[in-house]
């Protein structure tokens, strides 16, 4: 309903699990890590657990994505189930076929292990996947043990992942269960959202969902953290009332009225009043204890001040004998003014120093390594925008998404443009501009990095807030030619200037085709002409580019380079 009324594409705070939309937290990336991990490990149980609506399921979609080509998997989404109709789901889910007339658990084993058997064969892994594990009953949970008991002297032939809410493990913790317990290889608990990550998530969907505008005015985020409790399911309906309730009033920026209204009518009005309340009362507790420390300042103030008071006598007298001192030694000569000046210049040093650790680390020199260094969970989640912050920052301008909206919307509000280009590195030695560039780390989950330097056997990149050196080849193996860079739009660029157009856009290349050419004409007009054509054709030509006379981006950005116009340059050295 709301989506043209923002700029929108898609809903931005759907509670479909699209795993598009997964914001990978810190404690998102440990929990896909271990699921991963335990996919990969020949252990029997995989155990994922979270408070409801924490993302359990979009990281287990996540995972599904990631699923290798030879692994066969079942997906249990309600496991409501006895041991039959359990073991049924599981032969119906990997096509395994059986007489209905006979629904014996013995049956129904039989025929899982002669598939098991017969995947183990092809050299097939074979996993079983369950939702809301909380709900399955303990013989249930019995009969799942029982079919992993089927293994060779290297493996498992069956893997079971389970997905279930913390009460879950107070059901794994029984006696009777020990035996499963003991099996599960990888375990995890997830956690709600920290307030810092609530609004990086909050961020990441609009942007995936084609945002183009600051939504949330400031201070909001704290409110949604406090009626969410960083619970991403709650997060995402509160949202969507709260665009819900702009639109109604035709306004474009959630503030606090319209969270509130609409926490209120998602929680219900006791529990959002409940909450409310206790936010007040500790940010009232805050101000007590601001206000105790302001009252014991003053009073030590107070009391110092009466001490000095007492001694300012002997101050005085103590100040007379100081100055009669110094104008004796003003009177001699300085005997070791090369002490005084090395005093000196060590504080200049001091200072110095302290500002070039104020330095941006792009700026500081990178030492060579042999492989990449890929950031921590912390850092890479946040890879995409410290990217694009690095590559408005070699343009001298500082790029906030909360405040600035996605990076091209920002990028056009400053007279740039965003190049999205699939190419080689032999496009990034022509355009020699920093860029953006999309690599796919170890896990082939993508990763984004600013290239600010190339030469011929290395690339000076930035990932994770931080410089690295690497070979060329190492930049090759993890990236599959996806980059996009920044460059400067003509006056009235509106796309390819082609022959025939006219407008403002033409003027300005016709002056500039001028300047290269150190032969302005004299009749210069707004119409791209034969004569221009040509002149573009060749300077084409000569810049190693498809010499067609239409002027598209690349043409453009050679053409800024060759006048000098003021823009950032890959390093070289």
């Amino acid at each position: 309903m709301y989506l043209d009324h923002f700029g929108l594409l898609e809903a931005p705070f759907s509670i479909a699990p699209d795993p598009r939309y997964l914001y990978m937290s810190e404690r998102h990336r440990e929990a896909l890590a271990h699921l991963l991990y335990g996919l990969g490990s020949d252990g029997a149980f995989i155990l994922l657990t979270g408070d409801v609506g924490t993302g359990k399921t979009t990281v287990s979609r996540c995972l599904l994505e990631q699923v290798p080509d030879d692994t066969n998997l079942a997906l249990v989404l309600n496991p409501k189930l006895n041991s039959v109709e359990l073991l049924q789901v599981i032969c119906d889910e990997l096509c395994i076929t059986y007489e209905k007339s006979d629904l014996s658990v013995k049956s129904l084993v039989d025929h899982i292990n002669r598939y098991l058997l017969s995947a183990h064969a092809q050299g097939k892994k074979t996993v079983v996947l369950i939702e809301e594990a909380q709900n399955l009953d303990l013989d249930v949970l019995e009969q799942l043990r029982l079919l992993t008991n089927l293994e060779t002297n290297e493996r498992k032939l069956l893997q079971v992942i389970l997905l279930g809410q913390p009460e879950f493990l107070e059901v794994l913790d029984r006696p009777e269960l020990s035996q499963l317990s003991q099996r599960i290889t990888a375990r995890f608990h997830l956690t709600p959202l920290k307030l810092n990550e609530v609004e990086e998530y909050v961020s990441h969907r609009l942007a995936v969902a084609g945002c183009r505008r600051p939504v949330f005015a400031q201070g909001v985020i704290k409110q949604l953290y406090n009626y969410s409790c960083g619970v991403p399911r709650l997060i995402n309906v509160i949202c969507d009332r709260a665009l819900l309730g702009c639109y109604v009033q035709n306004r474009y920026q959630v503030d606090k009225l319209t969270l509130v209204s609409a926490a209120r009518e998602v929680l219900g009005d006791n529990k959002a009043a409940a909450i409310r309340s206790k936010t007040k009362s500790r940010i009232y507790r805050w101000f007590a204890m601001i206000a105790i420390v302001i009252l014991f300042a003053v009073a030590i103030n107070y009391f110092f001040d009466i001490k000095l008071k007492q001694v300012s006598i002997v101050n005085l007298v103590i100040n007379k004998i100081d100055s009669q001192k110094e104008q004796q030694v003003a009177i001699a000569p300085l005997k070791d003014d090369s002490l005084k000046k090395d005093q000196i210049e060590s504080v200049q040093i001091e200072n110095e120093v302290k500002i070039t650790e104020d330095i941006p680390a792009f700026n500081k020199q990178a030492e060579v390594q042999a492989f990449i260094k890929w950031p921590d969970s912390n850092q890479r989640l946040r890879s995409n925008l410290q990217s694009y912050q690095f590559l408005f920052a070699s343009w001298e301008l500082n790029y906030n998404i909360l405040s600035d909206a996605t990076p091209c919307f920002y990028a056009r509000t400053q007279g740039l443009s965003c190049l999205h280009e699939q190419s080689n590195i032999q496009a990034l030695w022509q355009l020699n501009r920093p860029a953006v560039l999309t690599l796919y780390d170890d896990l082939n989950k993508q990763q984004y990095i600013t290239l600010i330097g190339l030469t011929e056997t290395s690339a000076k990149i930035v990932i994770g807030g931080k410089v690295q050196i690497i070979p060329l080849e190492q930049l090759k193996f993890y990236w599959k030619g996806e980059f996009s860079l920044l460059w400067r739009m003509p006056p009235g660029y509106q796309g390819s200037i082609k022959p025939g157009n006219t407008g403002k856009a033409v003027l300005w290349l016709s002056e500039r085709m001028g300047e290269i050419n150190q032969n302005p004409r004299n009749d210069q007009h707004s119409y791209y002409d034969k004569e221009m054509v040509e002149q573009v054709k060749a300077f084409q030509l000569h810049q190693g580019l498809n010499n067609d006379g239409v002027v598209g981006v690349k043409t453009l950005i050679h053409i800024n380079r060759i006048i000098g116009l003021k823009a950032p340059l890959l390093e070289t050295g």
